[in-house]
């Protein structure tokens, strides 16, 4: 069964799940993939939109503290305005923009302008580095000058990990070796580098939940298979695991479809993501599994007067 057919049916009610038990584990979990994917990008496209409607108030904040474009130099990026001068840049979502002038970094950067942040971003004249905040963790990403390697900190750090990380890319010795496209060398204007931000920013939510979506779900599925075999009683062991894990992935598509549009068009209950999945995923689940044991039982009956002739 294609994969569309497989969707919409997953939609539309419970009978179609009697042919998914049915599919091979490979096609199923390529399903899956195929899925997390679309919705990955379908949150990736909302995330840009929305981020450029509700930022344009940053972007002329923007030009209004650092110019109207960016230059490529001797001195790395710089602002065409006061590029001398380090200093900061409110943005919505409690973000931060830190800017590192040529001369040096601030001397300090104080726990309450940094601890409640949601992310920063830290503009050195010969780097960028990337921090976000997840619950009480950092990701830190920073973009090398020579334009191909990122420095990525995994695990996830703590605060003061961050912190340290901060500072000290802040006041690392520049490095100017950038290799950008002939298209910005000359600089970029404020528009073209905001429409770059939202781009990347697309791209990493669209990346975040295509990982989040694939392996949560895989996770869960496996779970509940597992613990539906261990326990099941009388006539459900005639579902297997293979039977009850298909089952359960494909249950999860019009939940996966639903809970996509919290984070891609930033809803209220866009954090609480994984929770609004789970708990759709398992009344859907509930009653799909429900309404296979009625469909079985219903065949049992059917063949037991068969059987007495």
């Amino acid at each position: 069964m294609s994969f569309f057919r497989s969707f919409i049916g997953t939609c539309c009610g419970t009978e179609i799940f009697q042919k998914l038990r049915k599919q091979s584990w490979g096609k199923t979990l390529w399903h899956l993939f195929l899925l997390s994917l679309i919705c990955a990008v379908f949150i990736g496209i909302g995330n840009y939109y929305m981020l450029k409607y509700r930022w344009r108030s940053a972007e002329a904040g923007f030009r209004g503290i650092f110019g109207s474009r960016v230059y490529l130099s001797e001195k790395g990026v710089i602002p065409e305005s006061e590029p001398e001068r380090s200093r900061r840049q409110e943005y919505p979502y409690n973000g931060l923009l830190i800017y590192v002038s040529p001369q040096g970094a601030e001397k300090e950067y104080p726990d309450e302008t940094l601890f409640e942040r949601n992310f920063i971003v830290l503009w050195h004249p010969s780097c960028f580095a990337f921090m976000l905040r997840q619950e009480e963790k950092w990701i830190f990403v920073k973009y090398n000058p020579d334009g191909r390697s990122l420095d990525v900190a995994m695990p996830k750090l703590s605060y003061q990990e961050l912190k340290k990380k901060l500072v000290d890319t802040a006041n690392a010795q520049q490095q100017v070796k950038w290799r950008l496209p002939s298209d910005y060398e000359n600089g970029m204007t404020t528009p073209q580098l905001f429409k770059f931000i939202r781009t990347m920013f697309a791209i990493f939510k669209s990346l975040q939940f295509f990982f989040v979506q694939f392996f949560s779900v895989l996770l869960f599925t496996v779970f509940f298979a597992s613990v539906f075999r261990l326990f099941c009683r009388n006539k459900l062991q005639e579902f297997s695991f293979a039977v009850m894990w298909k089952v359960s992935v494909y249950t999860a598509f019009p939940v996966m479809a639903v809970v996509s549009f919290f984070p891609a068009l930033q809803l209220p209950g866009a954090k609480l993501y994984l929770e609004l999945f789970v708990i759709g995923w398992l009344f859907y689940l509930f009653h799909v599994v429900r309404n296979l044991v009625l469909f079985q039982e219903d065949d049992d009956k059917k063949e037991e007067p068969a059987n007495e002739q």
